[in-house]
């Protein structure tokens, strides 16, 4: 086992796993802790002054019970940005759903809204998240991510009662311009960006781009 105070490094496209499920609630309580922890410690000291020892110490947990979970820093980063991403999508698609079958323009904002609210809300932990996303996340598992988003957005697009003709191109488009923007802006500029002006842009520069796909032609 390595230093307590010390990350285990691991080879850059290698996808961390949990070392145990946590299934029992005293397990699962004690596995969210170390989640929650890890970002409050990330957000305050960033990642390469961010300790095993330090994270179960917030969590109020052993080291023993981190090593019981995951196997390494990395593996407990990359659990806590999947959870993140994972509770964007439940929210993405319980949007798309609430709209389905109304005009093209109503379903993409209820889709924007949540993924703006999932993420602007807590700016500062996306800021801090997106920062490590590109340490410890490989290849395979940012395209898994990007595919997956870019599959929601284009239900959301058929999903209208008016659906753009090419439906996965402009699902890539929107995508892009959401995740570009956002995590962009929050890489650059951190938990100080004006999440309200981000949101507000982001809304104008989406809007148009809709109004352009309901003019083009119906074939």
């Amino acid at each position: 086992m390595a230093s307590q105070g010390v990350r285990i490094p691991a080879p850059p496209e290698t996808r961390p796993a949990l070392r145990r499920r946590p299934r029992q609630p005293r397990a699962q309580a004690s596995a969210q802790a170390l989640q929650d922890a890890f970002v409050r410690v990330l957000r305050e000291h960033g990642w390469e002054k961010t300790t095993i020892r330090e994270v179960a110490a917030v969590a109020g947990v052993g080291v023993g019970t981190f090593y019981e979970y995951f196997g390494n820093m990395r593996a407990l980063a990359a659990v806590c940005i999947h959870a993140r991403v994972k509770a964007l999508a439940e929210a993405g698609h319980a949007a798309i759903e609430r709209e389905r079958g109304q005009p093209l323009a109503q379903v993409v904002d209820a889709l924007l809204d949540s993924q703006l609210d999932g993420t602007l809300q807590d700016a500062a932990d996306w800021a801090a998240l997106f920062l490590v996303e590109r340490q410890v996340s490989g290849v395979q598992a940012f395209r898994k991510h990007y595919e997956a988003h870019v599959r929601m957005w284009q239900s959301a697009l058929e999903a209208a009662a008016n659906p753009p003709q090419d439906a996965p191109g402009a699902a890539r488009m929107l995508h892009a311009m959401c995740y570009g923007w956002v995590s962009q802006s929050l890489l650059a500029l951190g938990p100080q960006v004006d999440a309200r002006a981000l949101g507000v842009q982001l809304r104008q520069a989406v809007h148009a781009y809709v109004i352009a796909l309901e003019a083009l032609p119906k074939k």
